[in-house]
């Protein structure tokens, strides 16, 4: 009896220092609290990122601190792992995330979504690039017809959505699925140094491994997204559940984000010294990784991103963004089938917050020409001019049909043309060759003319129809002079029928 009354006070005892230890614990908190800074702190967000640039500025001291001001405290979770990140996203155990939109559609569906896109944060506009040894690879089309060739690249980023891009738009068979000519790394710096090495041919990376390798003789770019448009576009997402339960926390994040855009836009320098003691880079290398990305403000992301106050534009880039990133990424073999409920790309958006927040801060104001402020201008090149531009490489080929022995376009050749500027649209710095084709059957010299018509007539079509500079095309009318390669095992009937064709191929120069 002793013993238990002994053992039932030695309980009753431990519990009491536990609970004594709690209570002390919980006190000497508090007192910590309310004699520090941390009791102005009414909210903690935290926003997973990662190491590319674009996503600096919701870290950066200037958000930071704007937040504080505003009683949040904001934690950066630098986590490269996409999955993890989504996954956390949905478990709440982070606020916010940053995804380029290819990744977000392409990862997503395995956590259901679990956050909508409040903001266009960036596009790469030369932050990503194709590079190549200059004795092996010219232009895509080198890529496209020896699949010997080896690319290194950084799998499930960016630069792979650059390449499944190219292999869609300019029909790079290779490109279409993972197979030999993919070395995987494990990041940009590695593919960068494989290339340097001659372990491949070419490689896709990013700022300022790009700067880096362009340094090396013989190493040159075959293509870099500052000659796209709308190609890799990254996104904040907010956890629905938070959104609902803190919309005005939400408001806030976005704008002292869109506040530390406008500061480090107006003082670089600043930007400038605190990326260097991030990164440890140089002055240089920091300034190649900022010209490589293009920052979205506010205005641009209500007027053109989201269209949420401009019912005039109707442009929504965003929309489209989603949209063409789905073709890509089921071209390829990525998505077996459009993974959004109900097909729906509003399901993953949320404008709410940019249109009231540009409400509040901007106004109504007048539409600014944006497109017509940074529309090229292209000049008449003559045909000398011309043949001193350098091949980019030849957009996909598709079967754009005329009249029998006519230049007058059919309604499904008017298609393949529509489908061939949906293309084009993200290539708006390169010139386009236009080159006709006929069979080699018949005189070379009718041939040649009617080659010449329809090419005239497509350049027309594209100029009418979707308002593409006529001065930046040019029409070439081969006839019969380059036949293409007969297939292994192909019929004479199927070979005669690829022959009539006309090519869009991309052209740049400094002309």
């Amino acid at each position: 009896m002793n013993k238990t009354i002994a053992a039932i006070v030695l309980v009753i005892g431990i519990v009491g220092l536990f609970l004594f230890k709690s209570f002390s614990d919980n006190r000497s908190e508090a007192q910590t609290v309310a004699t520090s800074d941390a009791q102005s702190i009414n909210k903690t967000v935290r926003i997973g990122v990662d190491s590319w640039v674009g996503y600096y500025l919701l870290c950066s001291k200037n958000f930071k601190a704007n937040l504080r001001n505003e009683g949040i405290r904001s934690v950066c979770d630098d986590n490269p792992d996409l999955e993890e990140r989504f996954n956390q996203l949905k478990k709440g155990e982070i606020d916010f995330a940053v995804s380029s939109v290819d990744a977000y559609l392409a990862l997503g569906k395995k956590f259901q979504y679990p956050g909508t896109i409040i903001a266009v944060i960036d596009e790469s506009k030369g932050g990503d690039a194709l590079l190549a040894w200059d004795e092996t690879v010219s232009s895509i089309d080198d890529l496209k017809n020896n699949p010997a060739l080896r690319v290194a690249l950084a799998t499930d980023s960016p630069s792979e959505q650059l390449v499944r891009s190219l292999a869609v738009h300019f029909d790079v068979s290779t490109f279409m699925h993972r197979g030999n000519w993919l070395v995987a790394t494990d990041s940009a710096e590695e593919a960068a140094e494989k290339l340097k090495k001659h372990e491949v041919d070419a490689a896709v990376v990013w700022e300022p491994f790009v700067t880096k390798s362009l340094g090396i003789k013989g190493i040159k770019k075959i293509l870099g997204t500052e000659d796209t448009e709308h190609l890799i576009v990254d996104v904040l997402i907010v956890n629905r559940d938070f959104a609902d339960k803190n919309p005005d926390v939400v408001m806030t994040v976005l704008e002292k984000y869109f506040d530390a855009l406008k500061f480090y836009k107006n003082s670089p320098d600043s930007l400038v010294r605190e990326l260097k003691k991030s990164t440890n880079l140089s002055t240089t290398d920091v300034q190649a990784m900022l010209k490589g990305v293009k920052w979205i403000d506010l205005y641009s992301n209500a007027y053109e991103w989201f269209s949420s106050v401009n019912a005039i534009s109707g442009n929504e880039y965003l929309i489209s963004v989603i949209e063409n990133d789905l073709d890509i990424l089921s071209a390829t073999g990525v998505l077996k089938k459009n993974p959004l409920p109900d097909e729906n790309p509003y399901l993953i958006t949320q404008s709410s917050f940019t249109n009231e927040l540009f409400k509040s801060k901007i106004g109504h104001a007048q539409k600014a020409q944006l497109n017509s402020n940074n529309t090229i201008k292209f000049n008449k090149l003559t045909n000398k001019q011309w043949a001193e531009l350098h091949e980019v490489g030849t957009l996909k080929v598709r079967k754009i049909q005329f009249s029998r022995s006519s230049s007058a376009l059919t309604l499904e050749a008017k298609r393949m043309l529509d489908e061939a500027a949906k293309d084009l649209a993200h290539y708006p710095n390169f010139r386009i060759l236009v080159k006709g084709h006929t069979g080699i059957s018949g005189d070379p010299g009718p041939n040649k003319i009617l080659s010449q018509y329809r090419s005239d007539a497509v350049i027309r079509y594209l100029s009418i129809t979707h308002g593409i500079d006529e001065n930046r095309m040019k029409a070439m009318g081969m006839g019969s002079e380059e036949p293409l390669s007969r297939k292994p095992n192909e019929s004479n009937r199927s070979y005669k029928y690829r022959l009539p064709r006309v090519e869009l191929m991309l052209k740049s120069g400094t002309l």
